[in-house]
């Protein structure tokens, strides 16, 4: 009986033990993670946040939005929008925190809106720009209001003004191109010569290297976009 006791009079110690070392860990990962993010080092700001999942009880916040950073940084757009959108569910309501994480997730949102523009899905990217308007304007007062939020907030508002242009733009172009579907039947498929095939090939592989260079741009604008913004991690 006696062991059985010290047994669960430990178990609480070891919580606590468990806690602090926790809270102990999360200043150095901190600052690993916002030099990493400087450095624009994905791997690193990856690493960092899956140091931070660990026992995430204390402000599990901080986990998925590092997380976010590091596939913003590399370029995966889709699966940062979801870890910064896990991040706004654990956030405190209308902390500045909130309002980084906030920021990060409508430009994530933004960025894939653009890559549709590039594919020529102009409805696939009015249909993300408009969620990342939404997201824009669900941010609350708070981010607006000066003191610790003011970089989140006014980057949220030029947020605001780039996606309307943008969504107006796209949605022009869906009407235009309805108009011209209804005017004009279907094209006859035509045969393709070996010459019409070839120049398909270099068209193709020149809109490849064209991507991979946009991509990089991407990455560039998302982090002149979150410059000067505290990350809560």
């Amino acid at each position: 009986m006696r062991r059985r006791l010290l047994v669960w009079s430990a178990l609480p110690a070891l919580l606590v033990l468990l806690v602090a070392a926790k809270l102990l860990s999360l200043d150095p990962l901190a600052g690993h993670a916002a030099k990493a993010f400087e450095a624009k080092d994905a791997a690193a700001v990856g690493m960092a946040a899956e140091v931070l999942q660990a026992a995430n009880i204390v402000e599990p916040h901080k986990a998925p939005f590092a997380a976010g950073d590091a596939q913003a940084l590399a370029g995966n757009f889709g699966a940062a929008r979801l870890r910064f959108e896990e991040a706004l569910d654990f956030a405190p309501p209308g902390s500045p925190d909130a309002c980084a994480v906030r920021l990060n997730l409508v430009l994530a949102i933004e960025r894939l809106g653009d890559e549709k523009l590039r594919l020529e899905d102009r409805a696939g990217a009015a249909a993300l720009f408009t969620e990342a308007l939404e997201a824009a304007g669900a941010a609350p007062e708070g981010c607006f209001s000066g003191g610790a939020a003011a970089d989140a907030g006014q980057k949220l508002k030029e947020a605001e003004g780039r996606l309307n242009g943008k969504l107006e733009s796209a949605k022009e172009s869906v009407e235009d191109q309805e108009n011209a579907a209804e005017e004009g039947g279907p094209d006859e498929p035509k045969a393709k010569s070996p010459g019409q095939d070839q120049l398909q090939q270099l068209q193709e592989s020149a809109r490849e290297s064209q991507r991979e260079r946009n991509n990089g741009r991407e990455r560039s604008d998302y982090l002149e976009d979150t410059a000067g913004v505290d990350r809560p991690w």
